[in-house]
């Protein structure tokens, strides 16, 4: 444990200034998602977990969970439940926050979660002692809540990372139980309802309970917004009347509102939209230059071959490419720069992208990690908001003195290292319409068995009555059969 202590104090040397519940993000679009350590248990264990604003639930594997068969190989061992002093299982009955047990078997309190892409995960909920933040001899713990995961498929099974932890709109409602942020603010005074996320083109930072000011330029520019969350959409979502490009405007709102809308998701890995909506995207990703090649699409994404000897430097290339201005609320203007959004492709390293493809599911624009690069995004959930502030998001320098050379170049050298994964916009209706089946399965079942009592019940009073009808016809046949009697004698 003491060895761990000096690992993590390491890491953060030199950064006194950060908020004691900040921890560095780990990723990158090659990797298809990114993620924080928590520690979990007394004492902590450490546990790597997606950070996911499209899902509420945080589960990761524990040793309930068959290694061989049910989950995979990750970074971290295994939550072992009997190493922490401080566990307790989640019965029927458990309550937490603002949720009471929504699934029971066994008398153990169970999740099973689908996600439309084919990922899967199940197990119980437990409660245990966890630490955000890693300055582990600073931070302090919270009583939390959390899925013991014991069987996975998918990309929860092959990826790095040991799980998930959701940070939807959802938690701490009657349909999920509280999250790490919500339990932050609830268990520690002062702590505000807000967690920020600042995705970087490699890794990054988060915070929980308020800003890292100290991460931010000096004079920087906070810009905020309403999001749009309701029980049947529980997510963060964002009102754009229009986007453009070189001040012409693309698409316009009625476009972008219909359907789901659009909405925040840091666990998907690209920008997904109706096919209208990447087309119109697409068209606009025009290289402005002479020396560009013709634009070729690798895995459905359009992209360009960068040569630096007709190019030169990564700043000068993404020069030739358009910033495309998302238009919101309160003359908020969303700039995605090309420093922002060209992605290398998966297989043809030196292919610039952009990172837009079509959704096949309902009409909505995600907006996933790629969209959120370089911004701090402040998510307040107590007064529905969403902050923004540019910034470069590193995760191990707080100067501000970084080229597009200095990114491109070192995403290149950490690419040929990296499993390459993207990570497709589940399905995040799927938590709710999973609760509203099982509402309506139970409803029905306690239909069917209320008209089966009902029927058995008819069916019983109807030989009662049928045999009470018979029984005077009985006693008048013994009567007369008697008076036969008498008359005989007689």
């Amino acid at each position: 444990m003491f060895f761990i202590y000096i690992i993590q104090l390491l890491q953060v040397l030199g950064q006194d200034d950060d908020p004691i519940h900040t921890s560095i993000i780990h990723g990158s679009s090659d990797l298809g998602y990114y993620f924080v350590n928590i520690y979990v248990g007394n004492p902590p264990q450490r546990q790597s977990v997606i950070i996911d604003t499209g899902s509420s639930i945080t589960a990761f594997p524990c040793d309930a969970c068959d290694q061989t068969k049910s989950c995979g190989i990750h970074l971290d061992q295994y939550y072992i439940r009997n190493n922490s002093s401080t566990q307790e299982e989640l019965d029927c009955k458990s309550q937490f926050g603002e949720c009471t047990c929504l699934r029971c078997l066994n008398q153990q309190c169970i999740f099973s979660i689908s996600y439309s892409e084919g990922s899967h995960l199940e197990g119980f909920y437990l409660k245990d002692q966890v630490i955000f933040g890693d300055l582990l001899m600073e931070a302090n713990s919270v009583t939390s809540v959390f899925g013991c995961t014991t069987r996975e498929t998918n990309l929860f099974k092959t990826q790095q990372a040991n799980g998930i932890m959701g940070l939807s709109p959802k938690t701490n409602t009657s349909l999920a139980f509280p999250n790490i942020v919500d339990d932050i603010h609830t268990q520690h005074n002062g702590m505000n309802l807000f967690f920020a996320i600042c995705i970087g083109r490699i890794d990054g930072y988060m915070t929980i309970g308020q800003y890292d000011y100290s991460r931010h330029q000096k004079n920087s520019a906070y810009y905020t917004i309403q999001y749009m969350h309701t029980q049947n959409k529980p997510v963060y979502g964002v009102k754009i009347s229009q986007i453009k490009v070189h001040n012409k405007t693309i698409l316009a709102g009625a476009d972008l509102q219909s359907g789901g809308g659009s909405f925040i998701d840091s666990g998907s890995t690209l920008v997904n939209a109706h096919p209208d909506v990447t087309r119109a995207l697409v068209n606009f990703f025009v290289c402005e230059s002479a020396n560009c090649p013709q634009m070729q699409f690798n895995d459905d994404l359009a992209c360009y071959v960068y040569n630096k000897t007709l190019h030169g430097s990564f700043e000068q290339f993404i020069s030739f490419f358009p910033t495309y201005q998302f238009i919101m609320e309160n003359n908020f203007i969303f700039d995605w720069t090309p420093r922002d959004y060209l992605t290398k492709d998966m297989v043809q390293h030196d292919a610039y992208c952009l990172p837009v493809a079509g959704y096949s599911g309902s009409v909505r624009m995600i907006l996933g990690q790629v969209w959120m690069r370089n911004w701090d995004i402040g998510f307040d959930k107590e007064n529905l908001t969403l902050t923004f502030v540019r910034s470069n998001c590193s995760s191990d320098q707080l100067k501000h003195n970084f080229t597009a050379d200095d990114w491109f170049q070192n995403e290149l050298n950490q690419s040929n290292i990296t499993v390459k994964t993207r990570y497709p916009p589940k399905n995040v209706d799927q938590e709710f319409l999973y609760e509203a089946l099982k509402i309506v399965i139970v409803v029905l079942t306690s239909i069917i068995i209320i008209i089966f009592i009902v029927c058995i019940r008819k069916r019983n009073l109807s030989k009662q009555n049928k045999k009470g009808s018979k029984l005077p016809e009985a006693e008048d046949e013994a009567q007369k059969a008697v008076q036969k009697n008498v008359v005989v004698v007689q």
